[in-house]
């Protein structure tokens, strides 16, 4: 079965389809730092490194031949639907969705799935994506898809937590085919911590405890170096908790930030929280110092324990600077979230092969 990956970041998807028995064609990425990272890791691929705006016609028959491609993957980027950008602060009244420039990538993935026609598309995003203009944007996108004949669409937020990944991470994923195929998602692999069923969720210790004592010994582990009193100042950060300003001592508690406007320390909410080793992590966000305090150490994830998070394997090498690193961490789709997803793809595909749907 062949397949097309867009947007591909580092790979988290790229991963995903070649667990999932997958041949991937072609790959593309826009970031020249990125897209090194992903040559590195799938030599064997061919990736366009190029704007998706700017992806032709040929480009496309140059790398694919007559090759027939069986699914297309992607995430397009997503700053005009987080939570966590612009809508936030704006009024949604004078907002059109179908207007930011931020979103017409969605559009491009659309232009690609009808010039090659595969059949199936799979394509994941924030969960803000779902209610976006009171959810008509995603009936809207929904519509243009059906337009080009995949007339059967599922979509649905989807906790990665569910399937093995120790993150509760919530996940847009939208499937739809042209072989008549009613999509019904795989059954949950992993369940609430006390919930009393099992296998319960994948926990941060299962994750990276076994990490300690190796920094600098694995590739990406290498621990950032905080400023003494940030280093201090993590050291009142219980297990599982976010900081309490008012049980640091007043050394600890002066802002150095010089735009301070209380003159205290602000308690951002991922720079200062500390994961449970009990208890899945809360969403990796990328970013330089985004990613919350290690369990037991004072200090900052390093971008390998956060892609183990993203349950990307230790023999997956990122490049760029620490900050290019956990970005391509942050952004990725987490591999054991997306592969019973991909499974059953492959599944269906291989069921119409077959003459059986």
């Amino acid at each position: 079965m062949n397949a097309i990956d867009l947007f591909s970041g580092a790979g988290g998807l790229s991963i995903a389809l070649e667990e999932s028995g997958f041949r991937i064609l072609m790959a593309n990425e826009i970031n020249s730092r990125f897209a090194e990272t992903h040559r590195y890791n799938f030599p064997n691929v061919p990736l366009i490194e190029k704007d998706i705006n700017d992806i032709s016609t040929n480009d496309l028959t140059s790398v694919l031949g007559n090759n027939e491609v069986d699914l297309i993957v992607g995430g397009p980027p997503c700053q005009g639907f987080s939570v966590f950008g612009k809508r936030r602060f704006i009024n949604t009244q004078e907002y059109d969705p179908h207007q930011d420039p931020r979103n017409f990538l969605v559009y491009q993935y659309i232009r690609l799935v009808k010039e090659i026609r595969p059949k199936f598309f799979f394509m994941e995003n924030v969960k803000g994506f779902t209610n976006l203009d009171k959810g008509l944007f995603v009936e809207e996108v929904k519509k243009q898809f059906q337009e080009l004949g995949y007339n059967d669409i599922w979509c649905e937020i989807i906790c990665a937590a569910d399937y093995g990944v120790p993150q509760e991470r919530y996940r847009m994923f939208m499937i739809g085919n042209r072989i008549g195929v009613k999509f019904e998602k795989p059954e949950p692999t992993h369940f609430p911590i006390g919930s009393g069923k099992y296998p319960e969720y994948t926990t941060v210790g299962d994750a990276i405890m076994d990490l300690v004592g190796k920094e600098n010994e694995i590739p990406n582990h290498i621990p950032l170096e905080h400023k003494p009193l940030v280093a201090e100042r993590y050291g009142y950060v219980k297990e599982g908790c976010k900081l309490n300003v008012d049980d640091l001592p007043p050394h600890l508690a002066v802002a150095t930030r010089k735009d301070s406007k209380t003159g205290k320390v602000s308690n951002y909410s991922h720079v200062y929280k500390r994961l449970d080793r009990n208890k899945p992590s809360t969403t990796m966000v990328p970013g330089h110092n985004a990613f919350p305090i290690h369990p037991t150490l004072n200090r900052t994830l390093t971008a390998r324990e956060a892609a183990r998070i993203q349950t990307f394997p230790d023999t997956h090498i990122f490049f760029g600077t620490r900050q290019e690193q956990c970005i391509q961490v942050g952004n990725a789709v987490p591999t054991k979230m997306a592969e019973p997803f991909l499974k059953k793809i492959r599944d269906y595909l291989e069921m119409h092969k077959e003459g059986k749907l």
